[in-house]
């Protein structure tokens, strides 16, 4: 039964700008306001939320129930995050650079960023851009690898929650902020689990898997119909499906192969959905969630262009970082190029704009624990040296 917020279940508990007012900003924001928190809805175009700010909330059904009143709704990312402890960004991966452009001069030290979801390498991305944008303030910034909510927008101030997830992995970069990192996430209504490092949070991107390939592979149903099909029980045929699991192969190759611990896909269904079977096809008919879930209504869709730039790419290119061939991803990233007439090798994030050119496998790990690349270190331990200092005293 879904439950109405009451007077008494205000809590008094941080600060939190919500950026990115689409269906799961806006879940998240009422949320997080029926629980008792202070949330500024942060959108970048205005249009899409004046009635949102005309009515000053949201309204929310589904598992909570009520008007959700908000701080603040803007497009003016200064006055969005000026006064917030914790600022929750749920745009499209695509849009993270932009964001974190207009992010750096405002953001000031101890505030907390949390990328949900990060997809493959949002919170290095992010770090490069607000390096150049000579941000120096001292945030704590890191991503999840998913989202934590099941929402839809229902209308132009409405929106449906229709499931909070157990729990999400997140990870701080660095990691060796994790600890403080989810001490404050744990100030939330939301259940969190650290992940060992961003590298862990961004290869483990199941929508990478199963969003672009259906997608580009039912587009002259999709054009000439305008969807109206379900994606993962039609779309995903046991051909297609087959491909996605060769797909996830190399995935999981390129995790192992950086010491990280990946899960399958049909582990993640297992987990996540209680879904079985013999192949990935077999467990995906058996998710109950998915019967009701339609598909995209054009190409133009986050499921080819959000997860293909944020996800099959930077999982590419680190493939050929530590020598594990890419085959079946890279087919999917050039048949989208074809298709969409773009070159999406060239948009996604590439080594160069995840900050981790010129490393070895060993190298990175090294970078999302430590936030220091080799040639940092190597300098910091030669002037320690001087001192007579040891590393770890510092």
């Amino acid at each position: 039964m879904p439950w109405t917020v009451r007077d008494s279940m205000t809590q008094g508990g941080p600060y939190v700008t919500v950026v990115g007012a689409g269906h799961g900003g806006r879940g998240l924001a009422a949320y997080l306001s029926l629980s008792g928190y202070e949330v500024t809805l942060y959108n970048r175009t205005i249009e899409n939320v004046l009635e949102i700010q005309r009515l000053g909330g949201i309204h929310i059904t589904g598992i909570v129930e009520g008007f959700a009143p908000l701080r603040l709704v803007t497009d003016d990312m200064g006055a969005a995050i000026r006064d917030s402890d914790m600022i929750i960004i749920t745009v499209p991966a695509n849009a993270h650079a932009w964001i974190a452009e207009r992010m750096a001069p405002h953001l000031r030290s101890g505030q907390l960023v949390l990328l949900m979801p990060g997809r493959t390498g949002g919170a290095l991305e992010f770090s490069q851009v607000l390096s150049a944008n000579s941000c120096t303030s001292e945030i704590l910034l890191g991503e999840a690898e998913t989202y934590v909510f099941v929402s839809r927008m229902t209308g132009p101030s409405s929106v449906h929650v229709s499931k909070v997830k157990n729990y999400v992995r997140v990870s701080a970069f660095p990691a060796i902020s994790n600890r403080r990192f989810i001490r404050r996430l744990r100030r939330l209504p939301l259940s969190f689990k650290l992940a060992d490092n961003v590298m862990e949070t961004g290869l483990d991107n199941m929508g990478a898997m199963l969003h672009p390939a259906p997608t580009i592979l039912s587009a002259g149903l999709l054009e000439s119909r305008g969807g109206g099909y379900n994606h993962y029980h039609e779309a995903i045929s046991p051909t297609v499906a087959r491909l996605i699991e060769r797909m996830d192969a190399e995935r999981v190759s390129v995790a192992r192969a950086l010491s990280l611990s990946p899960m399958t896909l049909l582990e993640w269904f297992e987990e996540s959905y209680d879904a079985t079977g013999a192949n990935l096809y077999d467990a995906i008919r058996k998710v109950d969630a998915y019967r009701g879930v339609g598909s995209p209504s054009s190409l133009h869709h986050r499921y080819v262009l959000e997860d293909v730039p944020t996800g099959l790419v930077p999982i590419s290119h680190l493939g050929r970082l530590v020598g594990v061939d890419t085959p079946a991803i890279d087919a999917v990233v050039n048949m989208a190029c074809q298709l969409y007439e773009r070159s999406f090798w060239h948009e996604g994030r590439n080594l160069s704009r995840l900050g981790l050119s010129g490393l070895t496998p060993a190298d990175v790990i090294e970078y999302v624990n430590t936030g220091m690349r080799a040639v940092e270190v190597s300098l910091l331990e030669e002037l320690w040296s001087i001192y007579g200092m040891e590393v770890d005293e510092v």
